[in-house]
C-alpha cells in the first residue's frame, strides 16, 4: 500500500504570526492533513519566543519554527534580511525532512522558488509553485525599482527561471496564468483562487459579538480598512475620501492593521484634523471575524497597476462577512471583475478620492443596496471561494502529481 503523499508547505508566516498570509496557510495545512497528506510545515518563529501556538493535532511535531532575528522590523533593509535569513533556514532545515514527495512555497518571499526547487531536487521530490503576486513588477509599482533598469531584467529573467522549473505553478487568478504561460510556455498552470473559511467567517450581528461594537469605535456608518499597510496599497485616498466627508459625522473610517505606511497615514490625519479616522493595530486570527463585521463596507484600495499583480485576499473575508465592498483599482483588473461579476460591491478608479466619497455616500444612504450586495457576496464565496473547495483542489493536485508521475 502506497504511504500518503508527504507535502512540506514552506510559508515565512504562520500562526500564531500574523500577516495576510497566515490564515491561507493554516488552512492549507491543516485541510491536507485532514484529507490524509503527512504534512510538515518549515516556517518562521515569533518575534516573541514564548508565545506558543496550538497546533492542530495532525500536525503536532511537523511545524518547524526558525529563529529569525529580522521578523517583523519595518523598513526595506530589514525585511530583504528576514526573507534571506528565511530562505537559508528552510532549504537547510529541509534537508533533513525525510521522505519528501512535494514542497509547496508561495511566492513570498520574492524569489523564494529558485532556493525552494534546489531542495526539490536535493530531496527528489515534485516542486508546486503558489504565485501571489507578479515580482518585479510589484516592485515597480511598490517604487522599489524601475522598469527596464539592470536590476529589473535580471529579477524578470529570475521569475521565468523560477516558472520553468516548477513541476507545477498555481496562479491565484487567470490573468495570472496567462502571464506565467507568456514567459515561460509549456509551463504547467492551475488556477486556483485564494480563498476564505466561510466558517470561521460569516456574518455577526454586534448582538452576538460585542468585539463589533469595539471595533466600530462608535461609527454610525464605518468604512474599513483591514489589513497590510504597506507599499502596494493606496490608503492615501481614503483619507482623501474621509477629508471630503468630515463633515458627515455618521461616516468614520476605521483602519485596522500594521505596516510600514501606518505612522505616515497617521500623521497625515492628524495634521490634516480628521477626527473621522480611527487606527487600530492588527488583530489575532481568533478575533478576523470580529473584525471584518464591524463594519458597513469595507475599502480595498490598490496603487495604479497594482490590481494587476495582486488579488487581496481580505476581499474575500468581507464578502464571508456579508460586507459590500469598494474597490479602489482599474476596471479591467481581475478584482473588479469578481466584484462586478459577483454584484458584492462597487469599483472605482484607483486614486480618484472623490468616487471614493461618492460610493460610500451612496451605500450610507440606501441600507438595502449595503444588504444585497453582501448578501450576494456571501453566496459568491460560498460557492466558488470556500476553503474546502480549495483545499479539495490542492490535495487532488498534490496526489496527481505524486502517483501518476512516479514520486
Amino acid at each position: 500500500m502506497k504511504r500518503p503523499c508527504h507535502a512540506v508547505i514552506v510559508t515565512p508566516y504562520f500562526w500564531p504570526i500574523l500577516a495576510s498570509s497566515t490564515h491561507l496557510m493554516k488552512d492549507l495545512a491543516e485541510g491536507l492533513a485532514e484529507s490524509g497528506l503527512t504534512v510538515t510545515v518549515l516556517t518562521n518563529a515569533p518575534a516573541n519566543l514564548t508565545e506558543v501556538a496550538l497546533d492542530h493535532p495532525r500536525l503536532q511535531g511537523r511545524i518547524h519554527r526558525g529563529w529569525n532575528p529580522f521578523i517583523r522590523r519595518l523598513g526595506v533593509l530589514p525585511k530583504v534580511c528576514e526573507y534571506a535569513w528565511f530562505l537559508a533556514y528552510f532549504v537547510l532545515r529541509g534537508l533533513f525532512v525525510p521522505k519528501v514527495d512535494l514542497i509547496f512555497v508561495a511566492s513570498t518571499p520574492p524569489l523564494a522558488g529558485l532556493p525552494a526547487a534546489l531542495l526539490a531536487r536535493l530531496k527528489g521530490a515534485k516542486l508546486v509553485y503558489n504565485l501571489q503576486d507578479l515580482f518585479p513588477d510589484s516592485a515597480v509599482v511598490g517604487g522599489m525599482l524601475s522598469a527596464g533598469s539592470p536590476i529589473y531584467r535580471i529579477l524578470r529573467r529570475a521569475e521565468a527561471l523560477t516558472y520553468r522549473l516548477s513541476d507545477r505553478v498555481s496562479a491565484i487568478s487567470p490573468t495570472f496564468s496567462e502571464h506565467v504561460h507568456s514567459l515561460a510556455p509549456g509551463t504547467r498552470v492551475d488556477t486556483v483562487e485564494n480563498w476564505v473559511d466561510t466558517d470561521h467567517i460569516r456574518p455577526l450581528e454586534a448582538a452576538e459579538d460585542q468585539a463589533i461594537t469595539t471595533f466600530r469605535q462608535g461609527g454610525g456608518f464605518v468604512v474599513q480598512y483591514a489589513g497590510n499597510m504597506g507599499l502596494m496599497q493606496n490608503l492615501e485616498v481614503i483619507l482623501q475620501a474621509a477629508q471630503r466627508l468630515k463633515e458627515d459625522r455618521d461616516i468614520l473610517f476605521v483602519f485596522i492593521g500594521d505596516g510600514n505606511a501606518k505612522a505616515g497615514l497617521e500623521a497625515l490625519a492628524r495634521e490634516r484634523g480628521l477626527a473621522n479616522c480611527v487606527f487600530l493595530p492588527m488583530q489575532p486570527l481568533e478575533r478576523v471575524p470580529s473584525v471584518y463585521n464591524a463594519c458597513d463596507v469595507g475599502v480595498i484600495p490598490l496603487k495604479p497597476g497594482a490590481a494587476h499583480l495582486a488579488v487581496p485576499s481580505k476581499t474575500w473575508n468581507y464578502l464571508a462577512a456579508g460586507r459590500p465592498v469598494i474597490g479602489c483599482v482599474e476596471d479591467d483588473s481581475p478584482l473588479a471583475a469578481v466584484i462586478r461579476d459577483s454584484g458584492s460591491g462597487s469599483v472605482v478608479p484607483p486614486s480618484d478620492a472623490e468616487a471614493l466619497a461618492q460610493a460610500t455616500l451612496e451605500y450610507r444612504n440606501s441600507p438595502e443596496r449595503v444588504r444585497a450586495d453582501g448578501r450576494r457576496g456571501r453566496e459568491h464565496v460560498e460557492a466558488h471561494l470556500s476553503r474546502r473547495i480549495a483545499v479539495a483542489r490542492f490535495a487532488r493536485m498534490f496526489n496527481e502529481m505524486t502517483t501518476e508521475e512516479g514520486t
